[in-house]
């Protein structure tokens, strides 16, 4: 039955049937949402999520290809059941992170994810240069440093290799992060974080 399909779908947008006749089936009211560019789930969002995880990875993929915003309680749900993405095999979580790389708002899906709690459960090694401060030559922490550097790949239209060496090229510094003080002056120092980094980021690239 037709209802009982489209109860099943993701969100109100992928909720509509054209038939060959040209008339629109829309019972979740995805074409206002449409218009209003507004992401939201079918019916109940903790059930569409536990029903397949997946789809809060895929809320925030469309938000950032289509330009969309999360609604409330659709966004609540992700957070509560955020935990559920381990369940996940890797290649689909490593498909749609993808997608949110190759996007034209990268950074913006990577703080998505870090504000639903999903980010930790995909690549926590990310979240430790939140608040880990650089000093000298950099206005950022470490964080921001890498969103940016994702954000210019992507503004720039390079391809997926060099939108992720961006967003992993420092993914080191915070276990490498040393307080020095020269000449009466704190600076803080990161020997070797390439090399710890690319021992991360080789991790990371298996385990997607």
């Amino acid at each position: 039955k037709l209802s009982d399909d489209l109860k099943r779908r993701d969100f109100t947008v992928n909720a509509l049937v054209l038939d060959s006749k040209g008339h629109i089936t829309d019972i979740f009211n995805g074409l206002k949402d449409i218009k209003d560019k507004t992401l939201r789930t079918v019916g109940e969002p903790d059930h569409r999520f536990q029903e397949d995880a997946l789809r809060m990875l895929r809320a925030v993929r469309f938000s950032v290809q289509l330009d969309f915003s999360i609604s409330h309680e659709t966004m609540e749900s992700i957070i509560k059941n955020s935990e559920l993405i381990k369940k996940i095999s890797s290649e689909r979580i490593r498909d749609e992170f993808e997608k949110i790389i190759m996007s034209k708002n990268p950074a913006s899906g990577i703080v998505m994810l870090q504000k639903f709690n999903l980010l930790k459960n995909i690549i926590p090694e990310l979240e430790e240069g939140i608040g880990c401060e650089q000093s000298g030559e950099h206005i950022y922490d470490v964080w921001d440093h890498l969103l940016h550097a994702l954000q210019h790949a992507a503004d720039k239209n390079w391809p997926l290799e060099i939108r992720l060496s961006a967003l992993f090229h420092d993914i080191g510094k915070p276990k490498s992060r040393r307080l020095a003080e020269t000449s009466g002056k704190k600076k803080y120092t990161f020997y070797g974080h390439e090399v710890i980094g690319a021992r991360m980021v080789k991790k990371i690239m298996e385990r997607l």
